[in-house]
């Protein structure tokens, strides 16, 4: 159920102003409020920003109608404005377009306000007449024609507001409370505080992306908005975003519809055994050497022996990856109440997951757990290759996140798993029978040479990244 806010609703203009005057917030009505730039409204299906489009000095507002729009479809408030030494303009705005009236509909809206102006209505009155409904004093709304404004009158100032959406923020905003304005960081521009069901945040007008957020419980996928990671079962038996016993990935021939070499082909650094592709990932997913397979077995052993599966490790850095990425989290609490630093690298484009199933990322993430100093770098579309494929890239790529980093640094998992020193024996002893079994060149296995699936221990990642130097990875993107 949607919180609400009520906003104080004291008669006179000037209580009004005084009792506001600590948050910064102004209220113009039970259920509206002015603050930092945005319109604030509080209904029953919980709290709504709407943002200005239009100011107007209401001396100079000669006529207003809405009419239909000629200007992208819809409808538009076209307006007659009279400025001191100048010709009356006729003039029309919308959430889409702004400017003159001009053709054929210009011309009847040019007459319409024509005839309001010559019928010396007052504004309040021209803005009843044009469908506009009384809110509070002061402001109106039009909610026709699958359009929606609202009007406020403040100061002499006749402002056009218009519902704000965007950034994935709707849901979030719906179930959050006003608390005050602030500055925003780094500027001087006000910001509007909200404090949410998971977390308290701030939006700067006109833009509701989140900045500043401080979590205030864990959060889970769906509500970060996150779509569910389905099951299904291909024709090799193998279940994407299930379990798999390793016998059967050693065994694929094609996996989501695409032969195991297409989809090597696909993972190598692009120009690899051919010309540079820019459409394709330039440091790849796995390296010149990785085999799919071999290193697929190799993780999905670390992972089942340590009691854990894909799809606990993947909707971890899911929901990490997706509280950074979409809500600007930094100081990041997770399940269990462990507090981990969240470092993003945003990139310019978004790199498309290789086995073509429609995800995709578009960043980088430096993830450490603030009480135990462990630190594993994840990519934004990682989450999405381990929740369906059991897949952490491959060792020979800068990208890779090694299943055993990824469940030493996110505490929760770590206890799952039986703590550090269980994850260091799961991990030596799977390391040493693959190797052995490479080694000896087991038929059952069908292997060709030395798997390269080994852990990435500290100081060994391939891009030369450690926990102790800090550096960071190039965006994962176009190009990467």
């Amino acid at each position: 159920m949607a919180r609400r806010t009520r906003f104080s609703q004291s008669s006179p203009r000037e209580d009004r102003q005084t009792t506001s005057a600590a948050s910064g917030i102004e209220p113009i009505g039970q259920d509206l409020a002015l603050a930092a730039g945005f319109l604030v409204e509080s209904g029953s299906d919980g709290l709504r920003l709407h943002t200005p489009g239009l100011d107007l000095r209401a001396e100079q507002v000669a006529a207003l109608v809405v009419a239909p729009s000629s200007y992208g479809g819809g409808v538009m408030l076209a307006y007659r404005q009279l400025t001191p030494g100048q010709e009356a303009a006729d003039r029309q705005w919308s959430k889409n377009s702004s400017g003159g009236l001009w053709g054929p509909d210009g011309e009847s809206t040019a007459a319409a306000l024509e005839a309001v102006a010559a019928s010396n209505h007052s504004l309040d009155r021209q803005l009843v007449d044009s469908g506009f409904e009384p809110l509070s004093e002061g402001a109106w709304r039009y909610t026709r024609d699958d359009a929606a404004m609202t009007a406020v009158l403040q100061d002499g100032t006749l402002t056009f507001y218009t519902p704000a959406s965007g950034y994935g923020m709707d849901d979030v905003i719906r179930g959050s409370e006003v608390d005050r304005v602030v500055q925003a960081p780094e500027s001087t521009i006000d910001a509007l505080r909200l404090d949410g069901e998971w977390m308290s945040y701030s939006v700067v007008a006109p833009s509701l992306n989140a900045v500043d957020a401080e979590m205030t419980r864990a959060v889970t996928s769906a509500e970060l908005g996150l779509p569910e990671v389905s099951r299904s079962v291909g024709p090799t038996g193998f279940v994407v975003g299930g379990e798999n016993d390793t016998e059967s990935i050693l065994a694929l021939t094609e996996l989501n519809g695409h032969s195991v070499g297409q989809l090597e082909g696909w993972m190598r650094p692009s120009g690899f055994g051919g010309p540079v592709d820019f459409d394709t990932s330039q440091d790849g997913f796995l390296g010149r050497n990785d085999q799919l397979l071999r290193t697929m077995a190799r993780d999905n052993d670390v992972v089942r022996k340590l009691g854990l599966t894909h799809a606990e490790v993947g909707e971890t850095v899911r929901t990490a990856a997706g509280a950074s990425t979409r809500f600007g989290v930094s100081d990041y609490l997770g399940a269990d109440d462990h507090r981990y630093s969240i470092e993003v690298q945003q990139s310019r484009g978004f790199q498309q997951s290789p086995f073509q199933d429609g995800t995709a990322g578009g960043a980088n993430l430096q993830v450490t757990n603030e009480r135990t100093g462990s630190t594993v770098a994840l990519s934004g579309l990682g989450g999405e290759m381990i929740s369906r494929y059991g897949f952490y890239q491959g060792p020979g790529t800068p990208y890779r996140s090694a299943p055993e980093d990824i469940i030493r640094t996110f505490g929760d998992l770590a206890e799952k798993a039986g703590g550090e020193a269980e994850i260091t024996r799961v991990v030596a002893e799977v390391d040493a029978y693959h190797s052995a079994a490479d080694a000896i060149g087991r038929s059952s296995t069908g292997w060709e040479g030395r798997p390269a699936a080994s852990g990435t221990a500290a100081g060994s990642r391939p891009d030369g990244w450690s926990p102790e130097s800090g550096a960071k990875r190039a965006p994962e993107a176009w190009g990467r």
